[in-house]
């Protein structure tokens, strides 16, 4: 009998270090080149590495910038892999498993591209759900640039699931055993909403560590260390209208939803991002921001979803869905480094606003995608030879 707990671990990739970018590009903060060195093996040591008295399966999803390295990308990940299956139940969905997946949905009557590895929630939907396919009870998500400790796997299935708590947010310990983030802003007098993001996550984590208590409350969860319960993974989907920021998110859709969660203040992850630019970051964030603050509005008109504020989401992100966010957002537009501006996903500060207020008119459209989510999971759940050759392609 195949264990039921998943470790799933989203992995993105670039072409060779030579290969240009163009507009089409997804965007991704670091993706892995190629013909570079990977931080996919270290993570898959690290698990291999760790207790597996209480058996688990690891599911790597594999995500390409472009469609036209995919097959590249996936013989790259395979070979990664590989070195693992002997010590690892270890399975790999690719391009090949979604176009199989997206088959299945459509003779469903479903839209196909409801699944899809286009963009960092979408990716996120593909591990819910194709563990839920395969029999999955509970779900726990990290990253390829993350070690996780010997009692990992015992950890993830302490409270998820549990006494009402249906996600569980873990931590992440940095370089030097940091567990706070770099405060860009720190003796800066000018500086913005924008430069102060760090601060105010930083505030919430400190609040975390003042609680004495393991379980507490927090308005951050964190993609690479987050465990999702049975009833919660079923019944919530990410939002695939988000272009990052995906992981608070569905913190967000949880409570929407009636879920509850919580942070495990022991919950540890050893969390090694490479060095990276990451210089479109505070363009994808004020998209998504401008997004998230008109879905949060929204809820308060949408039937069967909880009423959320920018209240109920503390110092973070809750600052950041306030009626300025606008004002501060072009105040850090147009202080960027002008060097950006030959970048193919560049757009200006009027640009950035135009496109987050394009995207906020869709923020409806996520409530008819979280009302179907659940019948379509079953659906699928319920597909036998689908979960078949998934289990043959996949595993």
């Amino acid at each position: 009998m195949k264990p039921d707990v998943y470790i799933v671990i989203p992995t993105y990739w670039q072409g060779t270090k030579n290969r240009k970018g163009v507009k089409e590009d997804l965007i991704f903060d670091h993706p892995t080149y190629l013909d570079g060195p990977d931080t996919l093996s270290a993570s898959l040591e690290s698990l291999a590495k760790a207790d597996q008295s209480i058996p688990f399966r690891v599911l790597v999803l594999s995500a390409p910038i472009h469609p036209e390295i995919e097959q590249e990308v996936t013989a790259r990940v395979d070979s990664i892999i590989g070195q693992y299956r002997d010590r690892l139940d270890i399975g790999h969905f690719h391009g090949e498993a979604l176009r199989l997946l997206q088959r299945h949905l459509q003779q469903k009557g479903f839209n196909p591209n409801h699944l899809s590895l286009q963009g960092y929630a979408a990716i996120r939907n593909c591990q819910l759900a194709v563990p839920s396919i395969l029999g999955a009870s509970l779900i726990a998500a990290i990253d390829d640039d993350e070690i996780v400790p010997y009692d990992y796997p015992e950890r993830i299935q302490r409270y998820a699931g549990k006494n009402g708590i249906d996600l569980i947010a873990g931590r992440y310990r940095y370089e030097n055993g940091k567990t706070f983030v770099h405060d860009r802003s720190e003796g800066r007098k000018d500086a913005g909403l924008f430069l102060k993001k760090q601060r105010y996550q930083n505030m919430v984590y400190q609040r975390i560590e003042e609680t004495p208590e393991d379980l507490v409350d927090t308005s951050i969860v964190l993609g690479g260390n987050m465990v999702f319960s049975r009833d919660l993974f079923t019944h919530v989907p990410f939002d695939p209208f988000i272009r990052r920021g995906e992981d608070i998110d569905y913190m967000i859709n949880a409570a929407m939803a009636g879920f509850s969660w919580k942070c495990d203040k022991n919950l540890w992850i050893d969390h090694y991002p490479p060095a990276c630019e990451e210089r479109s970051k505070l363009q994808e964030d004020v998209i998504r921001f401008l997004y998230e603050r008109a879905k949060i509005k929204e809820s308060k008109r949408q039937e069967g979803f909880n009423s959320i504020t920018a209240a109920d989401l503390g110092p973070y992100p809750g600052l950041f869905l306030q009626d300025n966010l606008e004002e501060e957002a072009l105040l850090a537009l147009h202080g960027r480094d002008t060097a950006i501006q030959q970048e193919p996903w560049y757009l200006t500060p009027e640009e950035v606003l135009e496109e987050g207020s394009r995207l906020a008119t869709q923020a409806t459209e996520f409530f008819d995608f979280a009302r179907i989510w659940p019948t379509l999971l079953s659906s699928l759940e319920q597909d036998t030879i689908l979960a078949q050759r998934l289990e043959d392609l996949v595993f």
